[in-house]
């Protein structure tokens, strides 16, 4: 939240649901990934990332030793890092545990991060000790409008922030920073265990504490310093769990200044000797704080690797303000994958504070780091993207001939032994600022798959590459334990570069190895493929599935995928119904002589993986007038509870007696969605613009600082009707600034596009929004045609006094099944 000195008003959102059960957050990117006990064991399992040299060279940075407020060398490095895709892979080390006061800094050689286009940086990080305790200081990606030797101390600093005196006398703290720059910190070390210094008991004689306790040594008490919330000693707070934050490091109002009258020691006559007076600490304020739990047990210092990105939005209007969204843990570190995740904050970015010269729009970017006198860690990013480059993305899809068609394969879904089987994988650049270079692919392909054929599809196609567009086969591998294949794909000789939205394929085929012997099948793993450039690289994931027995032309099974009811409400009262076939072959007969009849046929379903009870196909003979006629359909019906959010699969496998033994017929898979309807993606706070009150009596109405997003992601059955409402206590003054919880004479107000307004409040909920789905997967932005006169805005009343105002929305959902 950025401060002003009149009239800054800004809301929270906090997300809160009710309704019929049919709200699915997002998943929290919580699943526990690979643990790496020391650095080395790090780097050697290093996710994939872009190469970028070796020790001190590198066409993307400069790692500088004539730094004035550094002693030492710079411990900054690339350094080599194992790669899943078997490519050159290297990461930037900042610091290494065990080498206690180091500090290191690496930045692009260029001013190459442009604040008015988009920017995005992507990358891996891995913070943590040799062990869980005394892990520390931890370290920064920082934009800056300077050279290459800027650094300001070590420590909690972490070579960005400024360096409070360690006497605790006053200090400006902004002026010893790196100057015209935003930070984003990586804390790992939460300065807040110091301590929150105690406020003493002052002698009745003394009511206005001019005489401090003999007894109370400031020096002694070790107080916090930048991990603190809180302006005054009586209201701090420590911040004891490590974090992520961002702020700008020279801007004074970065920091906020504490004093205590006490005894202590100061630097007097150059020699420190005790001393009565007033001793100074400083406060950082952390914007967009993301709590990252304990040091070993949290998400940042845990001896595993952590995916962030870093999205930037330009100002939309001269001398506005940009954005900066950091979303936290988005990717899977086993797989490279994104994976949802609501670990992240957005804020402001303010232009002016970077003292850009006329015309100019560039800064340079890169990391500071450091370690302390008792604490130290391994600081490593890898990175996927570098800003400035090529923003790219891949995607695997494998495909079954089914008939003359190809059928896509899902998550848990069975391919029959002997099927054609089809492995797509698109990869291309969607934005950026450079070509997407020297491209190529490591490709992991399921071991159940027998490929035969495989051509590729370049941008241009009128082009030849040496191979005649075809895939080099003969250096298809099986790994040692058999798991998977690995097929490395040279592209367009030395590597294909890739410009605009270009995008390449390439395609394998072959058929699906006949390796299952019951009807439960053989697993195939989803595999990963990496697509690496010089400059940035992108992964794709096969489908997990089963390959089951090659089809028994004694007793077919099917599903009618077009019938039934596949799609119903999550939490609603509706059965879904798969439709679906079991049918003997007319030459297979019983004892009795006769083809088999339904009514000896069963059916094996399971849901999601888990077994249901088994039903003779006579006992569900479908009741759709299509296949009444026929005595083996069946309709098999599933109670909503037993369904989970989202898709599900539906799996059948049949089996009979006849004259030649026992038959079991191959495994069919259907899909059945159980809908829902919940909050997606938020641009985080409703600010509102700085105001300045004209004390006149009247009320004024102030308009959103900012275009605001709220996402409605609905995957309800056709029809179903939906509505957000909003309800709030109102605002009330920020409380890291005053000590009385003091409410702001005014109200939050929604106008509608007809111009109806309504004054919100704790009591009534008015609609905000409201929709009816389409049957489709869709993503409603509820504030997308709010104009300056409508929407949520504030009106202030005559009374109100100057000052920073924040205030919580709690938004719902109603929503219910409709009728139709």
């Amino acid at each position: 939240m950025k401060t002003v000195k009149k009239g800054l008003l800004s809301v929270v959102t906090a997300l809160t649901v009710v309704g019929l059960g049919l709200w699915e957050g997002g998943d929290l990117a919580s699943a526990k990934s690979t643990v790496f006990n020391t650095g080395a064991k790090a780097l050697e399992g290093a996710p994939q990332g872009i190469y970028l040299g070796s020790g001190t060279n590198s066409d993307y940075f400069t790692i500088d030793n004539t730094v004035s407020t550094a002693s030492g060398t710079n411990a900054a490095s690339l350094v080599d890092a194992g790669s899943p895709a078997g490519t050159n892979n290297s990461a930037i080390q900042i610091s290494k545990a065990g080498e206690m006061d180091s500090w290191g800094s690496i930045w692009s050689k260029q001013q190459s991060f442009d604040l008015n286009k988009p920017e995005t940086a992507s990358m891996w990080i891995y913070a943590s000790g040799e062990n869980t305790a005394d892990v520390g200081d931890g370290m920064a990606f920082v934009l800056q409008n300077g050279g290459t030797d800027v650094y300001s101390g070590p420590g909690e600093s972490m070579g960005v922030w400024g360096v409070p005196d360690s006497l605790f006398a006053k200090t400006d703290v902004a002026s010893t920073a790196i100057q015209n720059s935003w930070a984003l910190e990586f804390d790992t070390y939460a300065n807040g265990k110091g301590g929150i210094p105690t406020q003493p008991r002052y002698s009745l004689i003394d009511p206005l504490h001019l005489s401090p306790i003999p007894t109370w040594d400031f020096s002694d008490q070790n107080p916090s310093t930048f991990d603190v919330n809180g302006d005054t000693a009586s209201t701090q707070t420590a911040i004891d769990d490590t974090h992520i934050a961002s702020n700008y490091p020279g801007d004074s109002g970065t920091y906020t200044e504490t004093s205590d009258y006490a005894n202590g020691n100061k630097k007097l006559n150059y020699s420190v000797q005790p001393w009565v007076g007033n001793y100074y600490y400083y406060t950082m304020k952390h914007e967009g704080f993301l709590d990252e739990g304990a040091t070993g047990s949290g998400n940042l210092s845990d001896h595993r690797w952590h995916h962030i990105t870093i999205d930037y939005t330009p100002p939309t209007t001269v001398g506005g303000e940009g954005s900066m969204t950091y979303t936290y843990n988005d990717k899977d570190p086993d797989t490279g994958l994104p994976i949802d995740s609501n670990d992240y904050a957005t804020v402001p970015i303010d232009l002016s504070k970077f003292n850009l010269s006329s015309g100019q729009s560039k800064v340079r970017w890169g990391f500071t780091g450091s370690t302390g006198k008792a604490a130290s860690e391994n600081n490593l990013v890898v990175f996927d993207q570098l800003p400035g480059q090529a923003q790219t993305e891949a995607s695997a899809k494998l495909e079954a001939q089914d008939g003359g068609d190809y059928t896509e394969v899902k998550d848990g879904d069975a391919v029959s032994g002997g099927k054609a089987v089809k492995l797509t994988y698109t990869f291309g650049r969607t934005d950026g600022d450079e070509d997407w270079k020297s491209v190529n692919a490591n490709l992991t392909i399921p071991s159940g798959l027998d490929i035969t054929s495989g051509t590729i599809d370049y941008p241009d196609a009128s082009y030849k590459d040496s191979n005649d567009n075809k895939v080099d086969l003969s250096k298809l591998t099986t790994s040692s334990d058999g798991s998977s294949q690995s097929l490395p794909v040279s592209l367009a000789g030395d590597g294909l570069t890739m410009s605009g939205t270009q995008h390449a394929t390439i395609t394998l085929t072959g058929t699906a190895k006949n390796i299952a012997t019951d009807s439960t099948g053989v697993s195939q793993n989803a595999e990963t493929s990496y697509f690496t450039g010089s400059n940035a690289t992108s992964s794709a994931k096969t489908p997990n599935f089963t390959i089951t027995p090659k089809v028994n032309d004694k007793l077919a099974m099917d599903v009618a995928k077009d019938y039934g009811v596949l799609k119903v409400n999550y939490g609603g009262s509706d059965q879904a119904v798969v439709t679906g076939t079991a049918i003997s072959s007319e030459d297979t007969v019983n004892s009795a002589g006769v083809r088999i009849p339904a009514s000896e046929i069963t059916i094996h379903p399971s849901i999601n993986g888990v077994s249901q009870d088994p039903v003779k196909e006579s006992d569900i003979h479908s009741t759709n007038p299509l296949f009444y006629a026929s005595q083996y359909y069946f309709d098999y019906k599933i109670d909503n509870d037993k369904l989970q959010p989202g898709d599900n699969t539906i799996s059948f496998y049949a089996t009979c007696d006849s004259t030649s033994g026992k038959l079991t017929s191959t495994t069919v898979n259907a899909t059945v969605t159980a809908g829902t309807v919940g909050f997606g993606h938020t641009s985080g706070n409703i600010t509102f613009e700085p105001t300045l009150l004209t004390g006149n009596g009247q009320s004024q109405v102030i308009n959103r600082a900012d275009d605001w997003s709220l996402d409605v992601d609905d995957s309800l059955t056709k029809d179903s009707p939906w509505q957000v409402t909003a309800k709030t206590a109102g605002m009330f003054a920020d409380t890291d600034n005053v000590a009385v919880n003091t409410p702001l004479d005014g109200s939050l107000i929604y106008t509608d596009a007809a111009g109806n307004e309504t004054t919100l409040n704790d009591s009534d909920s008015p609609v905000i929004a409201s929709g009816t789905s389409t049957g489709e997967d869709t993503s409603t932005n509820i504030a997308a045609d709010w104009k300056d006169d409508t929407g949520i805005r504030l009106r202030i009343n005559g009374n109100a006094v100057e000052g920073n105002y924040e205030g919580t929305i709690d938004w719902s959902f109603v929503n219910s099944v409709s009728t139709s």
